[in-house]
C-alpha cells in the first residue's frame, strides 16, 4: 500500500522499520498514550510480529513518513471484517518533533480516504484513553464519535481510567470531510 496525503506518505511496514518500532514503543511517554503503560519490546519480538504479519490477513501494519521520506510513525488497520465492511485502527506518531503539527490528522484522513473510498469500508473504530486528550480531539475533528465507554478499563499509576470507544461511518466521514475542505478553502481566500 502506498498512499499520499497533504503532509504524509503511508506505506507498508518493512523489516528495515523494526528498529524504529522498538524505539518508539519503548518510549515511556508514547507507550503511556497507546498502551497505557510500558511496552518493553525488543527487536526479536517485533521481528516475530513482523513475520506473523506476513501470514495475517486481518491486520495491516503501515509506516507514516513525511513527504520527503522520513519515518515518523506507525498506523495499523486490524480486526478487518470484510463481510461487515468494518475494521479498527490504531496510530502513533513516534517522532515527537512532529507532534501537534497536523501529521497525525493527515495520516488519519489519508488512510480513511483510502478505506472508505477505495476499499469499501462502512465503519472504522478505535479506542482512546481518557487522558489522551490530544488524540481524542483529533479524532473528533475528523468526525469520530464516542460510541461507548469502557468504564475504568485501564489501570495506570494507581488509578483507573476510562477507555473511549470511538467510531466513524463512511457517510459521516464524507460529510465531515467536505465540511473540512470548505473551511480550508475559506481560510485560503
Amino acid at each position: 500500500m502506498n498512499l499520499t496525503g497533504e503532509k504524509v506518505k503511508i506505506r507498508n511496514l518493512t523489516r528495515a522499520d523494526i528498529p524504529m518500532l522498538v524505539k518508539w514503543k519503548n518510549d515511556p511517554e508514547i507507550a503511556d498514550l497507546v498502551r497505557g503503560g510500558p511496552i518493553n519490546t525488543t527487536f526479536e519480538a517485533e521481528n516475530r510480529r513482523y513475520n506473523r504479519g506476513l501470514d495475517e490477513h486481518s491486520t495491516i501494519r503501515l509506516i507514516i513518513e513525511t513527504l520527503w521520506g522520513k519515518p515518523i510513525g506507525f498506523i495499523s488497520v486490524s480486526d478487518i471484517d470484510k463481510d461487515n465492511h468494518k475494521a479498527q485502527i490504531g496510530m502513533l506518531i513516534g517522532e515527537k518533533d512532529f507532534w501537534d503539527r497536523g501529521y497525525g490528522s493527515d495520516s488519519l484522513v489519508t488512510l480513511l480516504d483510502h478505506l472508505f473510498g477505495q476499499q469499501g469500508f462502512n465503519r472504522i473504530g478505535l479506542e482512546v484513553f481518557e487522558y489522551n486528550l490530544r488524540a481524542k480531539k483529533v479524532y473528533e475533528k475528523i468526525g469520530f464519535e464516542v460510541e461507548g465507554v469502557q468504564r475504568q478499563g485501564l489501570y495506570r499509576n494507581g488509578r483507573y481510567y476510562d477507555i473511549f470507544l470511538m467510531g466513524i461511518l463512511r457517510e459521516n466521514y464524507l460529510e465531515n470531510r467536505q465540511s473540512l475542505r470548505n473551511k480550508a478553502e475559506k481560510v485560503r481566500t
